[in-house]
């Protein structure tokens, strides 16, 4: 068996009948099985049971930066973690990638689900990915079209019966500092330079987001919903400053974290596990948590919202069970 705690963020004493650690496309061609996961960082994954397949590390660190002009071309390995890519660029002269700092897990990892902060999506910058397909043993190029980036959402993320491997990620970058400051938080500062917007979102993270090594997590556990505008109207009527954001197309989203705060769902604790007491979005292991119980919070969470609003939440996290990945309404 495989030990899977060091590569899943939650920190819950979970296994896999076998485990591989792959620093390059070479070692992918090795690799012959039928029930694969592919991890990175295990930042954003919740196991419900011992996995009965294959668990494959990617650690693919290579890292490639050439001059185009004004902007510079990254193209950056998978398995490098993405914080300290960040840092790493910032400290070449290297911009765009600010507003993401400090979000846990790989460069492979963040396409998937297209991770965004503070107004910025990684989905921008990609140009195209390399990706290693374990069923028919090639090597393909996603163009960022291809790639089909969403709000949290991609190709590989809808795709998930092909064993696609992300292998590098290529962005394009600015050799020009300019701050995207689209979020509340950051609109009344003013940065001199990269570092110091850099600075702000990690210490805006580390107010309300807790420290996996302190208290295991997958970061924010819940989407942020999407609603038609009349929901949107209805809220407003009935509450103060609902924190809404108009999408096009008479939708809106809404803050999942304010959604579960005002159902009283804030700061609780079930067992082993909890909400965390600065932002309600995110699901806590408060120590020698079991699998069944997050399921059980999360479910409790989902239900409670429903309830109070109407509105369904949908889980940010990938959620893997003895056969592999599964979705939350087969749980």
């Amino acid at each position: 068996m495989f030990n899977l705690c060091p590569y899943n963020t939650f920190g819950l004493q979970v296994h896999s009948e076998n485990g591989i650690i792959v620093n390059s496309v070479s070692d992918l061609r090795k690799v012959h099985a039928d029930n694969v996961i592919i991890l990175g960082h295990g930042s954003d994954v919740l196991f419900t049971d011992d996995y009965q397949g294959t668990v494959i590390i990617n650690q693919i660190r290579d890292l490639c930066v050439e001059k185009d002009g004004a902007d510079y071309i990254v193209k950056a390995g998978a398995g490098l973690i993405l914080d300290d890519l960040i840092s790493t660029l910032i400290s070449r002269g290297i911009y765009g990638l600010e507003n993401l700092s400090a979000i846990p897990g790989t460069v492979g990892a963040a396409p998937i689900q297209n991770v965004g902060a503070y107004g910025v999506e990684i989905g921008e910058f990609i140009t195209e990915l390399k990706v290693y397909d374990l069923q028919r043993h090639i090597q393909e190029t996603f163009t960022n079209e291809d790639c089909k980036f969403g709000y949290r959402s991609s190709y590989f993320k809808k795709h998930k019966e092909r064993k696609l491997v992300i292998t590098q990620v290529s962005f394009r970058l600015s050799s020009v500092f300019s701050p995207k400051l689209v979020y509340k938080g950051l609109q009344e500062e003013s940065f001199e330079n990269a570092l110091a917007l850099r600075n702000k979102v990690i210490e805006l993270r580390n107010r309300k987001l807790p420290d996996p090594k302190i208290a295991g997590n997958a970061g924010s556990f819940f989407k942020n919903p999407i609603v038609n505008s009349n929901i949107a109207k209805d809220l407003e009527s009935k509450y103060d400053n609902v924190p809404i954001y108009p999408m096009g197309d008479g939708m809106c989203k809404i803050a999942a974290g304010w959604l579960i705060e005002k159902a009283g769902c804030k700061g609780i604790t079930h067992g082993n596990v909890g909400t965390w007491e600065k932002q309600s979005l995110v699901i806590v292991n408060r120590g020698g948590a079991k699998p069944y119980e997050i399921v059980a919070l999360a479910k409790y969470i989902m239900a409670e919202v429903f309830n109070m609003f109407g509105i369904k939440l949908d889980p940010e996290v990938r959620t893997y069970d003895a056969q592999g990945e599964v979705s939350w309404e087969n749980l």
